[in-house]
C-alpha cells in the first residue's frame, strides 16, 4: 500500500436493525455481529500491515437503553469471552477492552482480566470499547492534567494507541457518536449503509484500495 495502514477503527452500528430486517431476535443479531468482528479482524491482520483495530461496541449513552437489551448484550459478551478464551491459541492478536467496566458483573470482569492477561507474541491488538465516551475520556484526562501536568495524551484511555488511519461506520448514519473524539484528527472516514453483521471482506478490500489512492497531507 502507498499509504501506511496501521490502525482501522469501526463503529459497529446496525445490529438491532439487521435483526428486524432478517426476522431474528436481538440475541442472534448481536451474536452475528460479534462473529463478524472476529472474522474481519482476522482478515485485516492477515492481509494488511495493520497492527491495531478499534471497535466501538457499546457507548456510555447506550446504557440508557432498555434493561432487556443491556441484559442481552451482557449475555453476548459473556459468551464471546468464553469462546475467545477457549480458542485463544488460534488468534494471532491480543484482545483488550477500553471503557468503564463497573456495570459488568464480577464474573464477566474476571473473564476479561483472564483474556487480557494472555499476551500474544505477535504485537497486534483488537481494542473493544464498551461503556466508552470520547467526551468523558477527554474530561477525565483534563482533570488529571490540571493536577499532574503530564502529557495530555498519556492521560487518555487510548494512551499508547496510535490514531486510526481509517474509521468505518456501518448502519447508514454519518456521525461519530462520541467515539475517539480526540483521536480522529486526520482519520479517513467511511460511512456505509450496510448493517454491521453484513459487512464483509470484499467491503473492506474496496475501502483499503480507495484508502491507498488518497493523498494524505496531515495538515501540511
Amino acid at each position: 500500500m502507498k499509504n501506511t495502514l496501521n490502525h482501522v477503527a469501526f463503529i459497529m452500528d446496525g445490529n438491532n436493525r439487521w435483526s428486524k430486517k432478517n426476522n431474528y431476535n436481538k440475541y442472534n443479531g448481536y451474536k452475528k455481529g460479534a462473529n463478524t468482528l472476529i472474522n474481519l479482524s482476522n482478515f485485516i491482520f492477515d492481509n494488511t500491515n495493520a497492527k491495531y483495530i478499534s471497535a466501538f461496541a457499546l457507548s456510555k449513552n447506550n446504557l440508557s437503553r432498555s434493561k432487556n437489551l443491556i441484559s442481552t448484550l451482557k449475555k453476548i459478551l459473556s459468551e464471546f469471552l468464553n469462546k475467545v478464551i477457549e480458542d485463544k491459541n488460534k488468534y494471532d492478536f491480543n484482545i483488550k477492552f477500553i471503557g468503564d467496566r463497573k456495570f459488568l458483573s464480577k464474573q464477566i470482569n474476571k473473564k476479561i482480566d483472564e483474556l487480557e492477561y494472555f499476551n500474544k507474541v505477535h504485537k497486534k491488538y483488537l481494542f473493544i470499547y464498551i461503556n466508552y465516551s470520547g467526551k468523558a475520556d477527554i474530561h477525565q484526562a483534563s482533570l488529571k492534567y490540571n493536577n499532574n501536568h503530564l502529557k495530555f495524551d498519556n492521560l487518555l484511555m487510548t494512551k499508547g494507541i496510535p490514531d486510526p488511519d481509517i474509521l468505518i461506520r456501518t448502519g447508514g448514519f454519518k456521525r461519530l457518536s462520541d467515539f475517539l473524539l480526540y483521536n480522529l484528527t486526520f482519520t479517513e472516514l467511511y460511512f456505509l449503509k450496510k448493517f454491521w453483521p453484513d459487512l464483509n471482506k470484499n467491503d473492506l478490500s474496496k475501502i483499503f484500495i480507495n484508502f491507498d489512492t488518497i493523498e494524505r497531507k496531515f495538515g501540511l
